[in-house]
């Protein structure tokens, strides 16, 4: 009868700790959801600092219509700063933790530290507040000249191998996406044809997507990392056989709709012996200390306006897509992105030996 009744005891204190931690986590979840945006935000005058200088690039784009969405809908004035990655990293970890100054950034937060650009130590994820996600680039790509040997990755690969003497230079930027794009097909063309052909792959460093396409055009590349939507004009029917592109590959785990433009994984490049995917993402970080129901407001603002259709009309008109993650999945979505990409950043020979 003792015996039964521990045995009995036992089995209720794990249903009630159960439902307790469930209970919990509800009101957790429900604490979240009662902050009131309407109320919470009206009235505040919030500074948004992005990694980027350009008024015209995705990171701007994306952030400034995601801000004035919520500005308009909620009453308060929020205004993007585009300072640059080096003062935007800066400030969201020294700003005072009162709202008045967050960060909207994609994947380059993390990536310019692992790349080195950025001391880990001052900067790393851990220094500041994930918030959620607002939309994501679909058509991060790689682009060839149209008079290319080779209509895919996997052709130029190929082709490499079959003609030891050529050199195929990647016009890409240095410590971000498209560093992190050419590093990932490097890693696959010595795992898949060996360090001789991938020796012959080179890196060739400059700045916007205007400038890679001219080196294209000027001959000092084969090829340049680009956005879809920056470059699709160049991809049609009409264009002059000089400026004319083909996409080769998509870093996306799929293809962009209506679009026939391979995948990385369609193509059998692989990461960590899975098929290779990335998509850039646009999320918010918050300063240290920041109050829950300032996440919480930001959370339930951006949500019901990623959810709307006019957002996603007008992201899409920019060449994005509508994303919304609330901070805790983003938060943990963007640390599980960081360790996967880690060791091929890892494992990458110094991109001083990779330009050419």
């Amino acid at each position: 009868m003792k015996k039964g009744f521990v045995v009995f005891a036992a089995c209720l204190l794990v249903v009630l700790v159960f439902f307790g931690s469930m209970q919990l986590m509800g009101a957790s979840a429900k604490g979240a959801s009662s902050v009131d945006p309407a109320k919470y935000l009206k009235g505040k005058t919030i500074r948004v600092v992005i990694g980027s200088t350009a008024v015209t690039g995705d990171t701007y784009l994306t952030a400034d219509l995601v801000t004035r969405m919520i500005s308009q809908k909620y009453g308060c004035r929020i205004k993007v700063d585009p300072i640059g990655a080096g003062r935007a990293l800066e400030q969201i970890v020294t700003t005072k933790a009162d709202g008045s100054t967050i960060m909207m950034f994609h994947d380059m937060t993390y990536l310019g530290v692992l790349f080195g650009a950025y001391k880990e130590a001052d900067y790393k994820l851990e220094k500041m507040v994930v918030g959620g996600t607002f939309g994501y680039n679909p058509g991060d790509c790689f682009a060839a000249s149209a008079s290319a040997p080779y209509k895919t990755i996997k052709e130029m690969a190929d082709w490499m191998k079959a003609n030891p003497n050529q050199t195929v230079r990647l016009a890409v930027e240095a410590g971000g996406v498209s560093q992190l794009g050419f590093n990932s097909i490097y890693g696959w063309i010595k795992d898949t044809y060996g360090a001789d052909v991938a020796s012959r792959l080179k890196a060739f460093v400059t700045g916007s997507t205007d400038e890679k396409l001219q080196a294209l055009w000027d001959g000092n590349c084969q090829g340049i990392y680009a956005a879809t939507s920056a470059i699709e004009e160049y991809t049609k029917e009409g264009v002059d056989a000089q400026l004319k592109v083909n996409i080769i590959g998509l870093m996306a785990g799929q293809r962009v709709e209506g679009r026939t433009w391979p995948t990385f994984a369609e193509q059998g490049i692989t990461l960590n012996g899975k098929p290779y995917a990335f998509t850039k993402e646009y999320f918010v970080f918050y300063p240290t200390g920041i109050s829950k129901e300032y996440v919480a407001a930001m959370d339930a603002a951006m949500e019901a306006v990623c959810n709307s259709a006019e957002y996603k009309a007008e992201i899409e008109k920019l060449g994005y897509k509508a994303q919304f993650m609330d901070s805790e999945d983003a938060n943990d979505h963007i640390y599980e992105k960081r360790e996967a990409f880690r060791k091929l950043i890892e494992d990458a020979p110094s991109f001083d030996d990779l330009v050419g």
